[in-house]
């Protein structure tokens, strides 16, 4: 195998790790809350306030 095609077989290799593990999952779900509003994310906020009282 040459030098090049090690560079770029590195390279896309680099790239799919990039792409797999940098994936914003915090912004989908974030995302995903203000736009479907589910009941569970409110049960659940409402429960952590009455444990901070």
């Amino acid at each position: 195998m040459s030098r090049q095609k090690r560079i770029l077989l590195a390279l896309g290799v680099i790239l799919l790790d990039l792409g797999i593990f940098f994936f914003p999952l915090t912004a989908f779900f974030v995302a995903y809350v203000i736009i479907y509003n589910p009941p569970w994310v409110k049960n659940f906020l409402e429960e952590l306030g009455r444990a901070a009282e």
